[in-house]
């Protein structure tokens, strides 16, 4: 019963609150209505641009962007090496083997390159530390061709390092000695001894470096031989003033006696007359005695000797010179050559035996035969030893 009450008290407060807010709702809602704003003109004000001074907040304009340019990274072959010298990329070549190839073709061509005079090559080698890397885009790839031609237009790049050996025979100058005798008529001049220079063979090392020559050095120096000097004789000797008979005619005893052979006994080289004498004639030098005789006439060796010479010679004609001991040589001149069949150079002759006849001389009966007697090189007065006639 007491639950019945208590639910028909709370309906009947329920009940009440509706009836209130019935009669409170319509008034609050009349008054909360928006009222109607009259309409009003608007004035539309530009504000004036505001200087530095006015707002010290002026904004800087934003920076023109700069475009950023890339450079596209070369494409290399996958197996590209840099070539390093002394440890620094010089450029990149397609791989370890091309860069192996390229540094001998560069060296090849060093190594063949001309050296100076008659030098021959010794070594040649790389100057500097060679080595690869994988490529990484820091210096220029270059194919076969260009890398060469590169190396070739600047040889610095791979320094190269050759040396070169040259022989050559050095030879010393000779300096004359001179001497005045009375052996040689005045104005006359004869080499007695030419001398022979000192010689020295000599082996030079040159170090070239980049294809030019930058030392030389000595590395054997060995004498040939000892030189000896060399004697030149100028004349003195002039013709007495009192000579019998005349005076530009030389005398059958003209000149000095020379040395005297402890074992030679000469001969006159042909049957015939004297027909000129050794001295001078008509201020010329005659260095011998001039015979006459018929064409055909036998010639023969003064004494035993060796032929040295067999030919022509300026102003003789053919001669032929025998050369004897204790250095005497006899000297015959005659117009042709008429010497016997089988006379040669370095035959032995015997004194007494036929070297050649006297060919004839055309427009005359009788031929002329020249002989000079010359004693370590010195012509003497062949009448000085030859046998009176």
């Amino acid at each position: 019963m007491k639950d019945t009450a208590k639910r028909w008290i709370l309906i009947g407060s329920f009940a009440l609150v509706l009836a209130a807010l019935a009669v409170l709702l319509p008034m609050f809602l009349s008054d909360t209505k928006p009222k109607t704003l009259a309409a009003e003109p608007v004035t539309v004000v530009t504000p004036e641009p505001k200087t530095e001074e006015d707002d010290v907040y002026v904004r800087t304009p934003a920076p023109t962007p700069v475009p950023v340019i890339t450079t596209p990274q070369p494409v290399y072959p996958e197996k590209a090496v840099n070539l390093l010298v002394d440890g620094k990329p010089l450029f990149a070549v397609a791989n370890r083997e091309v860069a192996e190839y390229l540094v001998r073709s560069f060296l090849g061509e060093c190594a063949a390159e001309n050296l100076s005079g008659n030098a021959v090559l010794l070594t040649a080698s790389i100057d500097a530390a060679l080595s690869t890397l994988p490529a990484d885009g820091t210096v220029d790839y270059l194919e076969y061709d260009a890398a060469l031609n590169l190396l070739r237009k600047d040889r610095s790049l791979i320094p190269v390092r050759r040396t070169a050996e040259r022989v050559e025979i050095r030879t010393e100058t000779i300096e004359p000695q001179t001497a005045r005798t009375p052996l040689l008529p005045e104005g006359s001049r004869m080499f007695k001894k030419l001398g022979t220079p000192a010689r020295t063979l000599v082996y030079t090392e040159t170090l070239y470096q980049n294809g030019m020559p930058v030392s030389e050095t000595e590395t054997l120096n060995t004498p040939l031989g000892v030189g000896s000097a060399q004697t030149e004789l100028t004349g003195s000797y002039r013709r007495p003033e009192i000579v019998i008979g005349d005076p530009e005619v030389p005398a059958p005893q003209e000149g000095q006696l020379g040395p005297t052979p402890a074992s030679l006994s000469f001969v006159h080289p042909i049957r015939g007359t004297v027909a000129g004498l050794y001295g001078l004639l008509t201020g010329v030098m005659r260095y011998g005695v001039d015979y006459s005789a018929a064409p055909e006439t036998r010639i023969i060796a003064p004494e035993s000797g060796t032929v040295i010479f067999m030919g022509e010679r300026a102003g003789l004609g053919f001669v032929i010179d025998i050369r004897h001991d204790e250095d005497f040589v006899s000297r015959i001149a005659f117009g042709a050559n008429t010497a016997v069949p089988g006379l040669m150079l370095e035959k032995h002759v015997t004194k007494g035996e036929t070297i050649a006849h006297l060919p004839e001389t055309e427009g005359e009966k009788e031929s002329i035969l020249h002989y000079e007697l010359l004693i370590d090189g010195i012509p003497y007065n062949p009448l000085f030893y030859l046998p009176a006639e």
